[in-house]
């Protein structure tokens, strides 16, 4: 099991799962909780199951100029969030319905992975900074609840480490295949930026708990 802190909310509210980058950890984006300010929401930090220097990693991969990536460390890190997506079903009592996605970096396209694939509709998703994998394997891989999945990906005009022009063709790809997709540029680097960003972030949260997916089903697995 990944190794995760759970932050409880109220009864039945909302939680948000979220997944750092590359040489974080489970802490590093705990700052998010209070900046949000999702009241009532519980929490799920996860971190990734790989050593990368100080911090840990979701998948190897060569930040080079086409950012190459591990296709089975991608498969295996994506086989291991959703046992814990499952494990927060059984357990907890929080089927994906009521599970919000956050994921910066590679941690967003673990998230993009997910929802792409995944047989029910989370709450909400959001990729910041990251980028796609396994497009030669759409639309055939697209699972079933995805016409219905609230979607948000945002992206830094000025990121170094994963420029624009890399990610912005891919979520256009996306949309051609008529994914429901909201897409959002900010002037900003490789990072989150605290004020426009982290407002629409949870605007997109709030909007879908107002307006929550009907019919959770027992199991969260793809």
């Amino acid at each position: 099991m990944l190794v995760h802190d759970v932050v409880p909310g109220r009864e039945g509210a909302p939680i948000a799962v979220v997944l750092h980058g590359l040489g974080d950890s489970r802490q590093g984006w705990k700052p998010i909780a209070p900046m949000l300010d999702l009241d009532g929401w519980g929490w799920c930090f996860v971190q990734a199951p790989d050593p990368y220097g100080p911090g840990w990693s979701w998948f190897d991969l060569d930040l080079g100029e086409k950012l190459s990536v591990d296709a089975a460390g991608v498969r295996r890190s994506h086989r291991e969030l959703l046992a814990l997506l499952a494990h927060l079903e059984t357990a907890r009592g929080v089927p994906c319905e009521r599970i919000a996605l956050i994921g910066f970096s590679q941690g967003c396209l673990m998230v993009l992975e997910t929802v792409l694939r995944h047989p029910r509709p989370f709450l909400a998703a959001v990729g910041i900074s990251g980028w796609l994998h396994r497009e030669d394997e759409w639309p055939a891989a697209f699972g079933a609840a995805l016409p219905r999945q609230r979607l948000l990906v945002t992206h830094g005009r000025h990121d170094p480490v994963i420029p624009m022009h890399l990610a912005a063709p891919r979520i256009a790809h996306l949309r051609r295949l008529g994914v429901p997709l909201a897409w959002a540029e900010y002037d900003k680097d490789h990072t989150l930026d605290p004020y426009e960003e982290a407002a629409d972030i949870r605007r997109h949260l709030l909007d879908a708990a107002a307006a929550p997916q009907q019919g959770a089903g027992p199991g969260a697995h793809a």
